[in-house]
């Protein structure tokens, strides 16, 4: 059985500074049947994987200003005596990045998961409420790269 424990998220290199709520790994699916007159229901060997979406979130209670970009794509920033951060009318293959939980299991083994090619696409909306802080959600998508359908942008690895 496998319990997961404590562990640290990242988007690129950087770690993730503090979260509140962790977060959550899922791989959505739809399955589609091939369906022949005569089925009385689901075939072996018949069903495919029509869709598989892996996603990461990550419950970011703290966000550093110079790594704005990192969390959101079609952003930018500039840096004087402060940093300001503005929309851009586009998403540039810089906004596509590795994204990843490192952690370890109840029985202290690592896992690490992976998303590549990952972006987040949620909208930027901060609650802002007296006497509390704002959690923003990051949620990653792993995506494809154009014309590759075998692999999948997602790997757990579980370490010896």
């Amino acid at each position: 059985m496998i319990i997961l424990g404590h562990g640290v998220f990242s988007i690129g290199e950087k770690d993730i500074a503090v979260t509140r709520g962790g977060g959550q790994f899922v791989v959505e699916r739809e399955y589609r049947d091939i369906e022949a007159d005569g089925d009385r229901g689901t075939v072996k060997g018949r069903t495919i994987i029509d869709k598989s979406v892996p996603k990461l979130t990550i419950n970011a209670l703290s966000m550093l200003p110079e790594d704005f970009t990192s969390y959101y794509p079609g952003m930018k920033s500039t840096t004087d005596t402060n940093t300001t951060v503005t929309g851009k009318t586009d998403i540039s293959t810089e906004d596509y990045k590795t994204v990843k939980w490192t952690g370890k299991t109840k029985a202290g083994k690592g896992v690490i998961i992976t998303l590549k090619n990952a972006i987040n696409l949620e909208n930027l909306d901060w609650t802002l409420q007296d006497k509390d802080e704002v959690i923003q959600a990051l949620t990653y998508v792993g995506t494809y790269d154009e014309g590759e359908s075998e692999t999948e942008p997602w790997e757990v690895e579980f370490i010896k």
